[in-house]
């Protein structure tokens, strides 16, 4: 056996070993974030709030018959100019954004109005009808992620609602310019002298981030709701007697 072989062979791995645990390092912060992301999406026993690391998120709800609905579409076009770095011609983009508005008039319990607007959301509530809907409020911060139909006995997540509020945390912003900038030094120890190793793992983190992501929003949708439902059914109550 070549002597020099087996050394550089041992100085390979004693390379690609320094250079994943560099790795392991920078990303520490990704770990954390993809642990988090892990943690359940909880009510109070109240329904007045989100629990866990979701604890500043304040629950509001409305429940009331529907007196009626509107439904209408509204679509911006937005067109950007840039001029690409060594050329003379602006290059253009264009970008179209639909947005779907529901409008509904609701009598309350104790017979005042209130009026309720939801975008993108597809609610399923007809004149008659009696409907909860909640929102999620954080400073100017507001999701509807929900709403309840106690005459259909139907619920209506908005998924993409939940995962805004499962992603507006304190220095979002930052963690995604940290995320964008990972790629660079990931990159360079993966192709000198980290055999691939530290892209691995870098995948592999973002891989567990979206798993994470659609397994709490789908345990939400099944089990989380359920505090929801017990605390405006009790409020629907005199209204589908009434009605």
């Amino acid at each position: 056996m070549d002597p020099s072989a087996s050394d550089s062979s041992s100085s390979t791995s004693v390379k690609v070993i320094a250079f994943t645990f560099l790795a392991l390092v920078i990303c520490l912060p990704l770990i954390a974030y993809v642990v988090l992301m892990w943690l359940p999406l909880k009510v109070n026993a109240s329904a007045t709030r989100f629990t866990g690391k979701y604890w500043g998120w304040h629950l509001r709800h409305v429940t009331g018959q529907v007196l009626a609905s509107r439904r209408y579409t509204e679509t911006v076009t937005t067109t950007e100019y840039n001029l690409p770095a060594g050329s003379s011609v602006p290059g253009t983009w264009t970008y179209v954004n639909t947005n779907v508005y529901d409008q509904l008039a609701l009598k309350l319990a104790d017979g005042r109005p209130a009026n309720v607007e939801v975008v993108n959301f597809n609610v399923s509530a007809w004149p008659g009808q009696i409907v909860s809907f909640w929102t999620a409020v954080k400073g100017h911060r507001v999701f509807t992620f929900a709403v309840l139909n106690h005459t259909t006995n139907q619920q209506n997540v908005n998924d993409q609602q939940v995962f805004k509020i499962m992603l507006s945390q304190p220095l979002q912003i930052v963690f995604v310019l940290y995320l964008v900038g990972l790629v660079l030094p990931i990159g360079f120890l993966s192709v000198f002298g980290g055999a691939g190793v530290p892209f691995l793992l870098w995948l592999l983190l973002l891989v567990l981030f979206v798993i994470g992501q659609k397994r709490v929003r789908r345990r939400f949708n099944k089990k989380g709701l359920a505090t929801l439902w017990q605390r405006s059914h009790a409020e629907a109550q005199p209204l589908l007697y009434q009605y």
